[in-house]
């Protein structure tokens, strides 16, 4: 009986050791589970990582390397329309016999250069006298002419004007007189209009940095130091400052306006500072303003649009969020962007076509197409294209983007979710037909800023860049109205002191109101 009792309790405490054992195993096999989650979670977030560096890496090197034009083969589609709106296949192409001949080559002449617009000087090699009787002692009769051209550069050259104003005494009062000294366009300023205005065009117009431009004057013989330019441009933009208030004013008479953004160093203080431009869209006031701000803020934007009320073009920025909420102004998206994003993700993939991206990409350029059709037609013209023809392309983006499963941080992904998130911006140009369907219009006038930073690298200050950026306005409303930037401003460097003593109203200088005959073009 003893024995019994021993060995049940001898039983018992082998049952509790087991418990315990089995509650010791238990937990650490629950903790090495975690651990294996842990670790299977991050090696998910590392491959996810490697994928995205991956196609970094890839894209980083197309754009260093490769073609940097979107319009480039890889990303060109072959395009069918059919009555679905949906792309269809390309029919290949029916096998013909090719019949081989030979024959003279033609001697190729090259691209002839037009010079009609170029003054002429004649040069004429004639025959001397005796050269005109022929071997057989007839004189010779002149029966034509054989005329070639070459085109001379004469270089630019500097010459001192010297302003000679007669002084005139009275013997009898002990007055002098003398004729009044022409106005110079900046105080104390030895330039004339017509040389600064060239400064500004090369400059801001051709990308040529001041201190090269001061060593070209060097090599005519002129030694003027770049600050000394430089103190000339930024005084001609002061001067021009009038102009800066009217075109400021015109944001309150337009209708179709796109707005757009890019970065810029600035030296004091030591930050990245942002030029906003502006494109007026409408045909009777087309213009370009830019300003600077040192922060890309929605601030910006709101303050300057805040009486703005009309149809709105930019790209997914969210500073801009706040136009899209107005109810006096309608948002419109760009294609272009949307479109880029799809074009990455093809040059990430080898300039592989045949997945996803190719085909949003495929019917994204026949919305392209459309546009091609409909760029010379009115804008009612414009709008019942795109309502035939760009709707149901529309609609089928729609319908092929939602059914795209792809992780968001991977480009495709990326390039889907910007696609959904601007959806409502990117549509809605179809029942518009006087906006267009991109933003590049204004990328297009940011275009030459950002081709000069490459030269000039920074901007020194706030100050010099809010005067950059209005003559950077004047030169690009210029051109945008055919107008020669470099005539117009000789021409309204000239008129600085009328406008300060209100004798001209500066509105009527602005280049898309300037009388052109004014100019001398």
């Amino acid at each position: 009986m003893i024995r019994t009792e021993e060995n049940t309790e001898i039983t018992a405490i082998l049952s509790d050791m087991s418990t315990q054992k089995v509650a010791i195993l238990e937990s650490l096999l629950a903790e090495k589970n975690s651990n294996i989650l842990d670790l299977t979670s991050k090696i998910i977030s590392l491959e996810k990582e490697l994928t995205w560096f991956k196609e970094q890496f890839k894209l980083a090197q197309q754009r260093k390397f490769g073609r940097s034009s979107e319009t480039s083969p890889y990303v060109q589609m072959e395009i069918v329309f059919n009555e679905a709106g949906c792309s269809q296949p390309v029919p290949e192409k029916e096998e013909v016999e090719t019949i081989h001949y030979t024959r003279k080559k033609t001697k190729s002449r090259g691209r002839r250069l037009d010079t009609s617009k170029l003054p002429r000087e004649q040069q004429i090699h004639d025959l001397t006298e005796e050269e005109k009787i022929c071997s057989c002692g007839c004189q010779l009769k002149k029966i034509g002419e054989d005329i070639s051209e070459q085109i001379e550069r004469i270089p630019e050259h500097v010459k001192v004007i010297e302003h000679i104003r007669p002084k005139y005494a009275c013997p009898s009062c002990e007055t002098i007189q003398s004729a009044p000294k022409p106005e110079c366009p900046l105080p104390k300023c030895m330039a004339t209009a017509g040389f600064i205005a060239d400064v500004i065009i090369k400059k801001y117009e051709h990308h040529l940095p001041l201190y090269r431009q001061s060593k070209i004057l060097l090599q005519d013989g002129l030694d003027i130091p770049d600050n000394t330019l430089g103190n000339w441009v930024m005084g001609a933009a002061e001067a021009l400052d009038p102009l800066k208030e009217v075109a400021q004013q015109q944001f309150s008479t337009i209708r179709i306006l796109q707005a757009d953004e890019t970065p810029v160093k600035v030296l004091k203080p030591d930050k990245q500072g942002y030029l906003w431009a502006y494109h007026s869209c409408e045909p009777s006031n087309r213009f370009i303003f830019v300003e600077f701000s040192l922060t890309r803020s929605g601030e910006n934007v709101n303050r300057r649009l805040k009486d703005y009320k009309g149809l709105l073009q930019t790209d997914g920025y969210s500073g801009y969020n706040e136009q899209k909420r107005k109810a006096e102004i309608t948002h419109f998206g760009c294609w272009d962007h949307a479109r880029r994003k799809f074009v990455d993700v093809i040059k990430i993939n080898g300039n592989n076509k045949a997945g996803k991206a190719g085909e949003m990409l495929e019917i994204i350029n026949q919305l392209y197409e459309v546009e091609r059709e409909a760029r010379d037609k009115s804008f009612i013209e414009r709008k019942h294209i795109r309502q035939e023809k760009s709707k149901r392309l529309i609609e089928l983006i729609y319908s092929k983007v939602t059914k795209i499963n792809a992780p968001l941080q991977s480009a495709l992904g990326k390039a889907v979710q910007y696609l959904l998130n601007q959806w409502p911006y990117l549509s809605n140009y179809i029942d518009y037909g006087e906006i267009e369907i991109s933003n590049c219009w204004i990328e297009n006038q940011i275009r030459p800023f950002a081709l000069g930073r490459k030269n000039w690298l920074f901007v020194g200050n706030e100050e010099s860049a809010n005067k950059s950026a209005l003559l950077y306005s004047l030169i690009q409303t210029c051109k945008l109205n055919q107008i020669n930037p470099r005539s117009y401003l000789r021409y309204v460097l000239n008129q600085v002191h009328k406008m300060r003593r209100k004798e001209i109203d500066p509105e009527t200088l602005l280049p898309q109101f300037i009388d052109k005959s004014l100019l001398g073009e």
